[in-house]
């Protein structure tokens, strides 16, 4: 049975990026993957910053980038709020795979089609137990990055799992798309109660179109907001469609046991007002990595030791999470009337702090003035 100092299963964002700094960080370090082939398997729009690219630790280059645009938000009646701020719509496959090609080039070993059948922290030899379908192994610290349905977290008796939305998407070509280099959010009710529609052109030929329900079928509201937007939308071929949940409630509690921690979606850390989560979950790998690997080494792979990633990464990513979570509980409970009277008080750097948990008592500080919306949502995110 061979023996690691750090393990990670799972190769998204958050576990390609944990392989990667356990591996700099001199740890012997072992990546699992269930699938055949490391690449972006659920639905997502795909949609980063360049901050995200610094997170990462991988240069910009022309190979990961499929369009450069900035935002659109709508509101039920079609009031639009630009975000003026421009980001990059990314071959995901692509950039997590630049990842695993950094956590190779540090040491780390990389095996696909390796479910994971057993997990275990064993309390006599203080080393975690791991059975996939093709071999038994020992490591010092695991890193469970294996999604909302942690085959990990299951095997560990963790139960807790962040609140999902379900999520469907369509990729669809045929179709002249207009706006290329903007990428639009459609807020509404009518299209996608407690969450949001989308539109994510990757060209003039070929878009991303989703949505984030809670409150009714995923699949019914997508092919209404197709229809409702049949003039752009219309004669669209669709040539993949998937589905997941997307956890959006927020990071759990439970995250760091002895031997372990949770990362990526399988712990909740995506930003709750827009399911975004390419640079939350690469930030929580790269610091969950490095925390293993120095734990490792240490010999010390206790809760208490690997707390420091959980202390770490609240001290920037947890907060803003959190904040997103409180914004996001506000704007659910709004009428499409109410969302439209927001769109009007709104501009572009309120959409952002509430969005990214930023500077939200900012906005409730302006909506104050507002006579419907100072109770609704203003006195609820100043709570």
């Amino acid at each position: 049975m061979s023996l690691y100092d750090v393990i990670i299963v799972g190769a998204g964002p958050a576990g390609a990026a944990a392989a990667k700094a356990a591996a700099k960080a001199g740890a012997k370090t072992l990546l699992l993957e269930k699938y055949p082939t490391i690449q972006a398997n659920k639905p997502c729009g795909e949609a980063v910053s360049s901050r995200t690219f610094e997170t990462a630790g991988i240069p910009i280059r022309d190979e990961f980038i499929v369009n450069v645009a900035y935002a659109q938000v709508y509101s039920p009646s079609l009031k639009r709020i630009d975000i003026k701020e421009k980001g990059y719509l990314i071959n995901k496959s692509r950039f997590i795979q630049e990842l695993v090609v950094h956590a190779s080039e540090y040491g780390a070993e990389i095996r696909v089609r390796e479910e994971v059948k057993e997990a275990g922290f064993d309390k006599e030899e203080k080393l975690v137990k791991l059975k996939t379908i093709h071999g038994e192994y020992k490591c010092k610290v695991l890193l469970g990055a294996d999604g909302y349905a942690s085959a990990v977290a299951k095997a560990f008796g963790i139960n807790e799992k962040s609140e999902p939305i379900p999520t469907v998407q369509y990729i669809m070509v045929g179709k002249k798309f207009k706006d290329v280099d903007a990428v639009r959010f459609y807020v509404a009710n009518k299209w996608a109660p407690k969450g949001y529609a989308w539109i994510f052109p990757k060209d003039e030929k070929i878009a991303e179109v989703g949505v984030g329900v809670r409150g009714g079928p995923a699949k019914l509201f997508l092919d209404k907001f197709v229809q409702d937007f049949k003039e752009e939308l219309g004669g669209a071929q669709i040539i993949d469609y998937r589905g997941a949940p997307v956890p959006i409630g927020g990071m759990i509690n439970s995250d760091v046991q002895d031997g372990l921690i949770l990362i990526g979606d399988a712990a909740g850390t995506v930003m709750p007002l827009t399911g975004g989560g390419i640079h939350s979950c690469v930030a929580s790998g790269m610091i969950a990595g490095e925390v293993a690997a120095k734990a490792a080494q240490e010999n010390n792979n206790s809760k208490e030791r690997l707390m420091e990633y959980r202390m770490r990464y609240d001290q920037y990513w947890g907060d803003r999470i959190k904040k997103s979570l409180k914004a996001m509980r506000v704007l659910e409970r709004l009428s499409d009337d109410e969302l439209d009277e927001l769109a009007d008080m709104l501009v572009d750097s309120d959409i952002l702090d509430l969005a990214n948990g930023l500077d939200i008592k900012r906005v409730a500080l302006k909506l104050l003035s507002h006579p419907r919306l100072a109770i609704s949502v203003a006195k609820a995110l100043l709570v």
